[in-house]
């Protein structure tokens, strides 16, 4: 029995071969539209929060509440008024009131050093000890006197004694009277010898005192069950007369040093003179008591605040400058002896220009920039050249206006949305 095909099979071989053919083309040509994301079909997503958005030409969206909850506030760009800067060179040095030379009383052979250079010391602290050997020869010399004194002293009692009894038998002529005033010339004698002796243990005493040693400390030296204490007390330490630091450092165990020897030096530097050179043109805006702005290389975009404490009386022939010594605080010892300064010093040339505030000025791939309101919560990266700063205020010029509404504080939450190769932005 013969019946008719259905289904696929009634299509016979050359539809089944059409339809196979037909099916591939559309995967071919289909499989981009099915695989690929949706950026790839045209489609952008957005990767952004809607509290803030970032967009290619540096403009950045930050919502109302954003900006309440991150302190963002807005400021006019305005013109002000700055005096223009003398810019000088100059190297930050110790302030010499402030430097502590250590140096021994006396001869003497290094024991012990406490320290270390660049090692940070408060008032006390011990430096150096040492057998001091002048001190030593010093104690010996006392006691030796000391014992003479006492040896006087027992001659002029024994003195006395026969001084008055010659007296009493001189009363009923027991005693001739040439030998009763020969006795009393040997109690003056005696009188004498206790007086020189007193001196010289005084002199001794001084001179035990300028060493450092206390009444209480003499008394024990003379004490005879304590022969052993001098040679202690010998033992000499230096410590420190200021806090500061290390900063020069010359002496080790068993050296033999003496008053002439510079042993350590200790220089406070919470405060530090920058010496600048000023050319005699400009000396005319220096004057002793003006503010100035000082800036290292190690802290870019920072200022210390300084003052003028003293301008030279000598131009050096050979530069046409004098030196002009500025006087910094520097709490946090953030400025280093040595380091190469400039010094910014007011000229008295006042001149008008547009400026933005201080914290509106943000850093973006090594240009400066401030971020002006388009609308609201829209918010345009605009390119700067900076200028002058005083009272929080910096001059600029570039793309910006007066009256131009940007971010002051809050700059840097805006910063923090922009992407890091996009510069600048359009009017």
């Amino acid at each position: 029995m013969t019946g008719q095909p259905s289904g696929l099979f009634g299509l016979g071989w050359t539809g089944i071969a059409a339809l196979l053919a037909f099916g591939m083309a559309l995967g071919f040509f289909g499989y981009p539209w099915i695989s690929s994301p949706p950026e790839a079909a045209g489609l952008e997503t957005a990767h952004l929060s809607e509290e803030e958005e970032a967009d290619e030409s540096g403009g950045v969206h930050i919502s109302i509440e954003v900006q309440r909850a991150n302190g963002v506030e807005l400021r006019r760009a305005e013109v002000r008024e700055f005096e223009s800067l003398l810019h000088v060179t100059g190297t930050v040095s110790a302030d010499r009131a402030r430097v502590a030379r250590i140096r021994p009383l006396a001869r003497g052979v290094v024991d012990r050093v406490f320290v270390q250079l660049g090692e940070r010391v408060e008032t006390g602290d011990p430096l150096v000890s040492y057998d001091n050997i002048d001190l030593g020869l010093a104690i010996g010399e006392f006691l030796a006197a000391d014992a003479d004194l006492r040896g006087t002293r027992t001659a002029l009692e024994v003195s006395e004694t026969i001084l008055a009894r010659s007296q009493e038998m001189l009363k009923v002529e027991a005693v001739a009277r040439t030998e009763h005033d020969l006795l009393e010339a040997e109690f003056q004698s005696a009188l004498a010898m206790v007086s020189s002796a007193e001196a010289l243990v005084s002199k001794f005493e001084e001179q035990l005192h300028r060493f450092g040693l206390t009444e209480d400390d003499l008394e024990r030296l003379k004490q005879a069950d304590d022969t052993g204490y001098h040679r202690t007390v010998s033992q000499a330490t230096l410590h420190a007369p200021a806090p500061g630091i290390v900063t020069n450092y010359d002496v080790g165990s068993g050296e033999v040093i003496d008053p002439s020897s510079e042993l350590i030096t200790i220089t406070d530097i919470s405060s530090v003179w920058v010496l600048a050179n000023v050319n005699e043109r400009d000396l005319n805006a220096v004057r002793v008591g003006k503010p100035v702005s000082i800036r290292v290389a190690t802290y870019p975009g920072e200022s210390f605040l300084g003052r003028i404490a003293y301008t030279g009386d000598t131009v050096r022939q050979e530069t046409r400058t004098a030196l002009v010594r500025c006087v910094a605080s520097n709490p946090r010892s953030r400025l280093k002896l040595g380091m190469f300064a400039t010094v910014d010093i007011p000229s008295g040339s006042v001149h008008r220009s547009l400026a933005v505030p201080s914290a509106a000025i943000q850093e973006v791939d090594g240009h400066s920039v401030v971020f002006l309101r388009r609308t609201d919560v829209e918010f345009e990266q605009r390119e700067v050249e900076t200028g002058l700063e005083a009272d929080g205020w910096v001059e600029v010029s570039g793309e910006v206006s007066a009256g131009d509404r940007v971010i002051a504080s809050g700059s840097a939450f805006a910063k923090e949305s922009v992407p890091s190769h996009t510069v600048g932005g359009g009017h």
